[in-house]
This record gives structure tokens, sequence and C-alpha cells, in this order.
């Protein structure tokens, strides 16, 4: 009987200390897989239909997708931290989407660019996360 007094005791301990833990964060690695249809894309504050990024699919085994207003697939490999969505073509130079606001479902991205003819650029993508699916 002391036996069973004890060990149910053990078990009540046990289960108030999970029960009492912290929930984990998740890291914007986990929040940012999936396929992200872009909704609202935005030029220097103004609305914009261009041939920017459309599609983009982040992969679990860091690979990624992106298909731009054209149809054009850019394939390679990608990272991220709190700050910036990092994604790096099989050819061409990186990408750089700086993370404004993450969720599972929304993320609000903004990429800075620099050129000659116009100066400094700011792009921002309104995008919702579908989830994970086949391409």
């Amino acid at each position: 009987m002391k036996r069973l007094l004890n060990y149910m005791m053990f078990i009540g301990i046990a289960t108030l200390a999970i029960s009492c833990a912290e929930p984990v964060e998740p890291s914007s690695s986990q929040r940012v897989i999936g396929t992200w249809s872009v909704e609202e894309v935005y030029v220097q504050g103004q609305v914009e239909n261009g041939d920017l990024i459309e599609r983009l699919v982040i992969e679990r085994d860091g690979n990624f997708i992106l298909q731009d207003g054209n149809g054009v697939l850019t394939v390679g490999s990608w990272s991220s931290d709190d700050a910036a969505l990092t994604l790096t073509p099989v050819e061409g130079e990186a990408v750089v989407l700086n993370i404004v606001t993450l969720t599972y479902d929304k993320g609000h991205f903004t990429q800075n660019l620099s050129s000659p003819i116009l100066g400094d650029v700011e792009i921002r993508y309104l995008m919702d996360n579908l989830g994970e699916q086949d391409y």
C-alpha cells in the first residue's frame, strides 16, 4: 500500500512539473516552412502588380522554389534567423528578405535593393502561408 501511495505521489509530481513548463516559442526557421503566396506587393510605398515574387516554397530540407510573376522558377537553398530569410539560388546572387512579422499563417517581409538608376528601393511583400504542399 505504501508503495502504491509513493508511486501515485511520484506520478503527480511528474505531471505537475511537465504541466508547469514554459512553452517554447518556435523559431523563424520553423515558422517560415511552407508554400507562401504573395497577396500584396508595395514598391516605395506604392501598390505594385509587377513581375516580382509570386510564390515561394520553403522546404524542410533547406531548399526553396521561387516563382516570379512571369512563371520563371528559381531554386536553391535557404537559411533564416530572427531578422531575415536568405535565399541563395543555384545561380545568381542571394536574396535577403528582412522579416518584419512572421507567423505560421502570415508573413511581412521587406527587400532592399540598390541601383545606379533608381537609387535605393524598398519592396514590401505581404504573404499568406498555404502550408506544406507539393509544388
